[in-house]
């Protein structure tokens, strides 16, 4: 009898010394919720008696609602991953990329330029200097999704176009005849902005086109040595330079072939009108590589 009495004292200081918790602050079980007090799991993070400690977010599996939660907790998290993997699906076509191209120009001219100042000349000297040049191109673009893109390009004359003439236009000075022989040294630059426009056919080639505007600039240096008819003398050299600049758009129809990730060829036909007040338009053909990253 005395140890049944001292087995239920003990009892009762057990329950009075355990923590009271009011029956509206439990939580309701199978929530995600930020306490961490579950009977059914006694242990670390927990304390001992399953009273609540602070801090850390569980849910509490000894309910039936766990399973129903988890379930759905996952499936959101494969839909966000699902979204994710076609957001950079479609986010791959999105590339940076810098490149150079060889181009083939043809000018075409509104007329001659004519130098009408010119000491000893019998009167203006007019020439139509403007031939097929060749340049280079260096591009920064990126293209921004499937079917668009932007470039920005410098271009710049790769040689300069070398004209030579002996001038019929005779020199006359206190009766000493003299003539002219003429150098027509041409070059010019450009520099703007192009919209691409992507047509995919496959994965390896694309075809293009792009509209643009640049800003041309022509630059003609004349050079009129003059030399003696008697005895070939140089006497002198007189320097011109001619200008010819204006903004002009351009337009360009090709194709660009992948051959690689990350490294793509480019032909392309260009027609520029330029409206300058000597060079009214221009066709060319550029051919180069773009390296995307």
């Amino acid at each position: 009898m005395n140890k049944i009495w001292l087995l239920s004292g003990a009892t009762a200081l057990s329950l009075l010394a355990s923590p009271v918790v009011a029956e509206d602050d439990l939580p309701a079980y199978g929530d995600l919720y930020n306490v961490e007090w579950c009977p059914c799991n006694p242990e670390e993070p927990f304390d001992a008696d399953g009273s609540v400690v602070l801090g850390k977010t569980v849910m509490c599996p000894c309910n039936g609602l766990y399973s129903g939660y988890k379930k759905g907790f996952d499936e959101d998290i494969r839909d966000i991953k699902n979204a994710v993997k076609n957001q950079v699906r479609k986010l791959n076509y999105f590339k940076y990329y810098v490149g150079m191209d060889y181009n083939i120009g043809s000018p075409s001219s509104k007329g001659e330029i004519t130098f009408d100042d010119l000491r000893f000349a019998n009167g203006p000297i007019s020439q139509d200097v403007f031939d097929d040049q060749d340049s280079l191109s260096f591009v920064l673009g990126a293209r921004i999704n499937k079917y668009f893109g932007l470039e920005a390009f410098y271009q710049q004359t790769y040689e300069d176009s070398v004209t030579n003439e002996v001038d019929p236009h005779t020199l006359n000075a206190d009766d000493e005849a003299y003539y002219l022989m003429n150098e027509y040294i041409t070059s010019y630059k450009a520099y703007g902005l192009d919209l691409i426009g992507y047509i995919p056919l496959s994965r390896y080639f694309d075809l293009l086109g792009s509209v643009g505007v640049a800003k041309y600039e022509f630059t003609t240096e004349a050079n009129f040595a003059i030399y003696q008819f008697d005895n070939m003398n140089l006497q002198e050299v007189l320097h011109k330079e001619y200008n010819d600049d204006n903004v002009g758009w351009r337009v360009a129809a090709g194709g660009q072939l992948n051959i690689a990730d990350g490294v793509a060829l480019r032909v392309m036909y260009r027609y520029a009108k330029i409206g300058g007040d000597v060079i009214d338009d221009m066709s060319e053909v550029s051919m180069g590589v773009r390296f995307l990253f």
